[in-house]
């Protein structure tokens, strides 16, 4: 084996090494019992495989649906309508269940809200009267959700809900385009890497030297 081959060689190990330390953080096939919500469907997403495929042509609806739904303001219902989705789409689940924590209790409110002005905004662009949101307004709807006190702002929580779908759903696709081009970008550096590694297997077979000692 040449220096060079022994480089490339490091580099993938490393690099797979990585891959791995991120796939413990995710629900595998092997142990996606233990999750909850994720162990009711256990045995019908162990017998379809692209369920756990990292190919591109399941990665990419999983990034998008993923993050479409993360953002929506559907909070505590996101897991079991990712792992619809998940079927639907035949996307990979690990990476589109996973993608479900980035809205948690700790920021939850401040990605709604951003979701709501973003859908605010758009509407304006059409000439739209939209209301307004701000910090005081969010906390007065929080407490009357929590209340049960729906009924005389029925109409205003409605317009905000929908307001926020709408930018839940512009800021899910933009960031989904962008994890879907990073990974399509990481996908191709591998083919490239793995067939430089392959070039140099096939010149050193043909030429017949002796490996290179490692400095």
């Amino acid at each position: 084996m040449t220096t060079e081959e022994s480089r490339l060689y490091r580099l993938r190990q490393e690099r797979v090494a990585r891959v791995k330390r991120l796939l413990r953080r995710m629900p595998r096939r092997s142990n996606v019992h233990k999750y909850p919500v994720l162990k009711w469907f256990a045995s019908a997403a162990r017998k379809r495989s692209y369920l756990w495929s990292f190919r591109v042509r399941y990665m990419i609806p999983a990034f998008y649906a993923g993050c479409i739904i993360t953002i929506l303001p559907i909070y505590g219902i996101q897991l079991p309508l990712a792992v619809l989705f998940a079927f639907l789409l035949r996307a990979n689940l690990p990476v589109l269940t996973s993608l479900q924590f980035i809205t948690n209790p700790l920021t939850a409110v401040p990605i709604y809200f951003a979701a709501f002005q973003v859908g605010r905004v758009v509407m304006n662009l059409f000439g739209m009267e939209t209301p307004q949101l701000n910090m005081h307004q969010l906390r007065f709807l929080l407490e009357t959700f929590r209340d049960g006190e729906w009924g005389p702002n029925l109409r205003y929580m409605g317009t905000v809900w929908l307001l926020t779908c709408l930018g839940g759903i512009i800021l899910g696709t933009f960031l989904g385009a962008l994890l879907s081009g990073f990974y399509r970008l990481a996908a191709y550096e591998v083919v490239v890497f793995n067939k430089r590694i392959r070039e140099l297997q096939k010149k050193r077979q043909e030429s017949g030297s002796p490996p290179e000692s490692e400095s």
